[in-house]
Formats: C-alpha cells, structure tokens, sequence
C-alpha cells in the first residue's frame, strides 16, 4: 500500500469521526477515473492534473449518491465553481496533493444546514502564507479563535483552510463570490461566521494527517 493510500485511508477515518454516521465520506488518491460526457466537457481544456482531480471527485461523490439509493447523474458545476447535488443531498469535495475526499448527507429535518471540508498539502503551501494572509485574514481575534482547535500548524494556514471549508459548506447560500477576508470566525460558547449581515453558528475540525492539514465546517 502506497503513501498516499495510508494517508487517504487517515484522512476517511478522522472525517469519519466528525460527521454524524449517516454522512457518506471517502477518501482517495487523485487518479484518472471515468466520468460522464456532460462532466468531460466541463474539463476538456485542462490539462491532466485538473481534469484527474475533478475526475476523482466526481467518481466518488457518484458512489455516495448510489449509497443514498440515487441514481447515476452528472454532477455539474455552478456558478460558483461549486459542485450540484441534487435536490435532497447536501456535500462538499475537497482535493489537493495526491489526495481527494468528498462527503455527502442527505437533507432532512433536523439535519446540519451546510457541510464543508478542505485537505491542504503543507509541502504545497510551505513558507507562503505570510504573503497569503492579507488576502483571508480579518481580524487578529480570528487568529486567536482558530488557535483555540489546538492544531501543530500554522494558525495562518489553518484560518485560511477553515475558511476554504466556510465557503464550501456555504455555497449553497450565496449567491456571488466571496472574498475570504469578508468572512469572520468568531468563537464565544461557540463557533460563528459572520458574513456581511449573515451570522451561522458552525462546527470546526481540524487535524494534522501526516503530510496534509484537514478540516471541516458543520452548520448548525
């Protein structure tokens, strides 16, 4: 077993443990897996990497929809950028690296608003977040909220990847991009993103799995 695949299995097991049992969640390395000719046309200008990681995506997102007694459809992009599920299912895909991971719930009374997940290469973003900052840093009380999960990172970098999973538990709601820095964590009993005039009360995990920061957003 490959490198990659003990990490893609590390990453499955610690999503696992975040999200309620009834969430599909699966992890795996990033490879040239098939994909419907509506999706293929979304990627026929890219080169293989970006087209091997949308594929991936796609693949496992579509074994979730089947474990959800769904059928096969393509999974198509918004406006966003953002994946489009069906109208009873509410997910996130995330890929960087060698890794991609995807999680999926369906809707239901009760159930989390919004689900979101980042995986960050740290070979990949070494060294670069002083630079970065600027662009997704608010406020220094964020900073000191995100410190408080307690992870061996940079808290730069982990603002900056809680805030990728933000977005994507989010996209649903928006309905135009965002700027990362117009989003802010704030913690009292518990953890809230402020957007503009929007406040949601949210969940965040975060973990180091050996080469790769994971993280995750559940709305409440």
């Amino acid at each position: 077993m490959t490198e990659a695949m003990d990490e893609a299995d590390e990453v499955e097991r610690r999503l696992r443990e975040w999200f309620p049992i009834d969430t599909f969640v699966r992890a795996a390395r990033i490879g040239d897996y098939p994909i419907m000719p509506e999706e293929l046309v979304l990627v026929t200008r890219a080169v293989d990497r970006r087209r091997h990681e949308f594929a991936t995506g796609r693949w496992l997102a579509r074994e979730g929809l089947r474990s959800f007694g769904l059928p096969d459809r393509p999974i198509m992009t918004g406006e966003l950028r953002n994946p489009l599920w069906p109208d009873s299912v509410i997910g996130a895909i995330s890929h960087d690296g060698d890794l991609c991971a995807v999680t999926l719930r369906r809707k239901s009374a009760g159930s989390a608003a919004g689900i979101g997940i980042d995986l960050v290469s740290l070979r990949a973003l070494a060294g670069r977040m002083d630079e970065l900052a600027p662009i997704f840093v608010a406020s220094e009380h964020e900073m000191n909220c995100v410190a408080a999960l307690e992870v061996a990172v940079d808290n730069a970098l982990l603002l900056f990847s809680l805030k990728e999973s933000v977005i994507k538990a989010m996209s649903s709601r928006l309905d135009d991009f965002v700027d990362m820095w117009a989003i802010e964590i704030r913690r009292g009993k518990a953890f809230e993103v402020h957007i503009a005039e929007t406040v949601v009360a949210v969940d965040l995990f975060a973990t180091i799995v050996d080469n790769y920061l994971v993280t995750a957003t559940n709305i409440r």
